[in-house]
């Protein structure tokens, strides 16, 4: 059993104030050394992960939007013409690749992290989609058949003869 610490000496009362001091120091620096190691490096793979699927989405919306505007002019008479602004975020590519009944727009996104149902590329994951146009649009790309982001895109869609349709930038 310890003495009551008023019942030390004068100087045995200050050596216990000390390591009592001395433990809570430690105390305090083994905590933050957790919070440096688990905590902060979990919030930084979070973030990450997070900017991932912001970039997966943008570039998502960004390859549905030009599909939908290919579709609608395919579907128009002879030269139905329509004209979009596509924003293309940092590390993704949108590309297009012609075809008759097999055209397809598509994008992949570099990530900064690891995801499921992507492809690990030189130690890199890119996620990848290709979204194909209707069957019934001959699709045309005009130079050049891919973007890299980041940039501000136009995009001119117009309908030739036929079930031709083109895609051009500009």
């Amino acid at each position: 059993m310890e003495p009551d610490i008023m019942s030390l000496p004068k100087g045995n009362r200050k050596m216990r104030k000390g390591q009592a001091a001395i433990e809570f120091i430690l105390l305090v620096v083994v905590m933050l050394l957790f919070i440096n190691t688990a905590i902060i490096t979990n919030a930084n793979t979070a973030s990450d992960a997070a900017l991932d699927i912001s970039k997966v989405g943008k570039a998502r919306l960004a390859v549905d939007k030009l599909v939908n505007s290919v579709n609608y002019v395919g579907f128009g008479g002879e030269g139905t013409k329509q004209t979009l602004d596509v924003f293309v975020p940092e590390n993704v590519t949108i590309t297009c690749s012609p075809g008759t009944g097999s055209g397809n727009i598509g994008f992949s996104v570099a990530l900064q992290g690891s995801a499921s149902g992507c492809t690990d590329v030189g130690g890199s994951f890119v996620c990848q989609k290709n979204i194909e146009v209707y069957d019934d649009v001959a699709l045309g790309c005009s130079a050049p058949a891919s973007v890299v982001g980041p940039t501000l895109v136009n995009y001119t869609i117009t309908k030739g003869s036929g079930s031709a349709v083109t895609v051009a930038t500009g």
